[in-house]
């Protein structure tokens, strides 16, 4: 990232190189390009809407600018988790921002509260961010504004979580239309995150980690609301952030469940409700959509009910790198503790991020074993302690008790088994000098531990030393859960457990798809003419339903691709013309582009198509071809309110019509005009919400301080997509001279204070 070299210097998207592997859920950063622009603002979602700041700088990567006072180290580690999560984004919500390769989605991330709180005054608004948040999302500028917390995972966690929203924003101008459980439910699964910093890989949408673990906050919500259903966790406003979690994860667990919520969710965002009507829209739209709601609403209630969380934090400040725990420094005097105690029976996901790295420390094809490697902050490796906790059954009096027997490293010395009775003494072995010397040196240590004949052995080992240290343990311990214990250092402890087996296989080609199956889009295009003729193509729900239930099984994707197939030409007679093309792939949409028109047509089919446009498209005069696999950006006359195409795809003909005045919107607005010696005043309302307060102009002049008055002031109340017009005989501009004319609106837009201003010099 060479500054000096970018220093202002607008970047086009186009320039900008981001390679990212992805498999399933997780991406792994091989390079991006990072170009630092100093006080260039770039183009981005929030266009006009957001300015600079003391202090702040402004970078951009492919698909994000990030306005940041933090040192670079920080804005480079913000840049990279977001274009690690904008495929994961693109592929919950089933698209892109239209425009995208023309405007970033804007970012902020300030060095506290206070500094992003002046970064939003900036921007127009009358507070900081709210007081019990880490973060928020403006509606009127669909930019995220973030500070960080002390807990490392949390300044990773909120910039993923805040940035979904201005992603949300950026596909249709605001978020409004989806209730709380979905805006904040899927922010809240994608930023539920494993990063490992040293492989630059990150795991979204886990369900089952360590810190900010949203299955115990679920299972408390879900027990002090009486077990709520989805339909009363959707008409209830308040967010309740383990309930959301819950419900995003249930439909999203299972391919046919998957397969309806983004049904349900493209509906939803087409209908495009607003305020008061967001709400009961969702709940109808999902009864409509979902075959045999009752059913869902049983199965949402199954899962939550068979829900085991594997991480429980007893004490302490537990992070998370990968598949590595470690401890924040605090004063604590004694043994903070973090049990891992997975459950094979469980009906959903657990350890669902990648299981560590093989490691020559270790042994871990030995049955009946547990291995843990500790990777050392060298300048703490004499002082404080960090060991597991193994589990084990006594029985006293004929009743079994489960207890922690503690097995210690301290000092990088000694170690050490507990005790269960107190009056017992800690057995305590050392390390030899040679692996002692090597630990003090590479800052590594891996231990191999199994149970033979009453004694816990302990295979120490570093690079070029092992040691073996026996115990005399006549109780049997389970080496399938432990706990991870520690004080006073940062060392890094990562446990292997027989029972995490998640693993990524990167393929070739990238893939977001949740089982990895090659052709998602394939299966969404079959599900949803299903849907939409189901009464004619008869029994077409459970001839998919028999292939869709099998994507968690890799060795069945071949054969469902070419059932799906099979069935694609089985029903494609059967449906009208232009469902049929989108049958096969073609989709098309318009956007704007500044005050630009422009119609995308998506070609995923095998063949390319032809679109010819009435009146004539301003990119070509008789017909566009769009080749197999491919997007096509057209041009369109700005002038133009209805657009008439005509597709063709080998002898598939089929036409429709397009209304571009109703994708032109863009929210909260103050605009000042000169006209016939008058100015005229417009404001455009919000898209969502009430909206009122005052808008009024101010003649400050440049000679006279007697002169500077109000000159005119109004209440103003405006409701969604609403545009007002004034023309006040007030603002005659022969009334004034030598000065300037202030028009100001002091707004509460649904729920953000703001000021807008605009200046005429006369």
């Amino acid at each position: 990232m060479n500054k000096q070299a970018n220093l202002l210097q607008p970047v086009s998207y186009h320039d900008q190189r981001v390679d990212i592997q992805i498999s399933g859920r997780t991406s792994k950063l091989n390079h991006i390009d990072i170009a630092f622009l100093g006080k260039t603002i770039p183009r981005t979602y929030s266009d006009n809407k957001i300015h600079n700041s003391r202090g702040y700088d402004w970078w951009v990567s492919k698909h994000f600018a990030l306005k940041s006072d933090l040192p670079e180290d920080k804005v480079r580690l913000y840049l990279e988790l977001l274009e690690m999560s904008y495929p994961h984004y693109v592929e919950l919500f089933g698209m892109a921002p239209s425009n995208i390769a023309n405007q970033r989605i804007a970012v902020v991330y300030g060095s506290s509260r206070e500094r992003v709180r002046e970064a939003m005054l900036d921007d127009g608004f009358l507070r900081g961010v709210h007081k019990t948040a880490g973060g928020e999302t403006m509606f009127y500028n669909r930019a995220g504004y973030n500070f960080p917390s002390h807990r490392e995972h949390h300044q990773r966690y909120i910039v993923i979580h805040e940035t979904m929203h201005a992603f949300h924003m950026a596909l249709n101008g605001h978020s409004t239309w989806a209730p709380n459980w979905i805006t904040e439910g899927l922010a809240d699964s994608i930023a539920s995150h494993v990063y490992d910093p040293e492989t630059k890989e990150l795991t979204v949408m886990v369900f089952d980690r360590a810190p900010m673990n949203y299955i115990t906050t679920g299972l408390k919500q879900f027990k002090a609301g009486n077990a709520p259903s989805i339909e009363a966790i959707n008409n209830d406003p308040a967010l309740k952030r383990g309930l959301n979690f819950f419900v995003i994860h249930f439909l999203m667990q299972d391919p046919i469940r998957q397969h309806y919520f983004k049904r349900f969710l493209a509906k939803l965002m087409h209908k495009n409700p607003h305020s008061g009507d967001t709400l009961p829209t969702a709940n109808r739209l999902l009864k409509e959509i979902f075959p045999n709601w009752e059913k869902v609403e049983r199965q949402f209630q199954a899962f939550v009910t068979n829900v085991r969380p594997t991480f429980q934090i007893k004490s302490g400040p537990w992070e998370q790198n990968g598949g590595a725990y470690w401890l924040r420094s605090d004063d604590s005097k004694t043994l903070h503790e973090l049990t891992i105690s997975p459950h094979k029976q469980a009906h959903h996901a657990v350890l669902d991020f990648p299981r560590p790295q093989a490691s020559s420390l270790v042994d871990t094809t030995l049955s009946e074993s547990i291995a843990i490697k500790i990777d050392f902050e060298k300048s703490h490796i004499h002082r404080g302690q960090i060991g597991i906790g193994l589990r084990a059954h006594r029985v006293l009096h004929q009743d079994a008790q489960e207890h922690v027997i503690p097995l210690m490293l301290t000092e990088g010395q000694r170690l050490s088994l507990g005790s269960i009775a107190s009056t017992d003494p800690i057995k305590s072995l050392a390390l030899k000098s040679g692996i002692a010397e090597e630990l003090a040196k590479t800052g590594r240590l891996g231990m191999t531990i199994t149970q033979q004949d009453g004694k816990l052995i302990v295979i120490a080992a570093t690079k070029n030393h092992k040691q073996t240290l026996n115990f005399n343990l006549p109780m049997r311990v389970n080496l399938n859960t432990l706990s991870i214990l520690g004080q006073g250092m940062n060392h890094k402890l990562t446990p292997y457990l027989s029972s995490h087996t998640h693993t990524v296989v990167h393929q070739e080609n990238n893939n977001t798809d949740p089982w990895r199956y090659a052709q998602p889009d394939l299966i969404l295009r079959a599900f949803n003419a299903c849907e939409n003729y189901a009464t004619i193509l008869r029994h077409c729900r459970s001839q998919l339903a028999q292939y869709m239930q099998k994507l968690p099984d890799p060795s069945q994707h071949l054969s469902i691709t070419q059932a799906i197939h099979d069935l694609i030409s089985k029903w494609q007679p059967q449906i009208p013309t232009y469902a049929a093309l989108t049958l096969n792939g073609i989709d098309i949409n318009t956007y704007y582009d500044a005050q630009q028109p422009y119609m995308t047509v998506n070609n995923t089919s095998n063949t390319a198509v032809k679109i010819m446009i009435s009146p004539l498209s301003l990119s070509s005069n008789k017909h566009t071809e769009v080749k197999a696999k491919t997007t096509a950006h057209i041009k369109l006359d700005h002038k133009m309110a209805v657009v008439n195409y005509t597709l063709q795809l080998n002898d598939l003909v089929a036409g429709g019509q397009i209304d571009l005045h109703d994708t032109l919107f863009d929210g909260v607005y103050l605009s000042v005009s000169k006209s016939d010696g008058r100015l005229t005043v417009e404001l455009s309302g919000p898209y969502s919400g009430q909206t009122s307060g005052e808008i009024s102009a101010n003649f400050i002049s440049y000679t006279h301080s007697g002169a500077t008055k109000t000159v005119w002031r109004k209440p103003v109340s405006i409701a969604p997509y609403e545009h007002k017009v004034w023309r006040p005989t007030e603002l005659s501009l022969q009334r004034y001279k030598m000065g300037i004319l202030e028009i100001s609106a002091i707004l509460d837009v649904d729920g953000e204070p703001l000021k807008l201003t605009k200046r005429v010099s006369l």
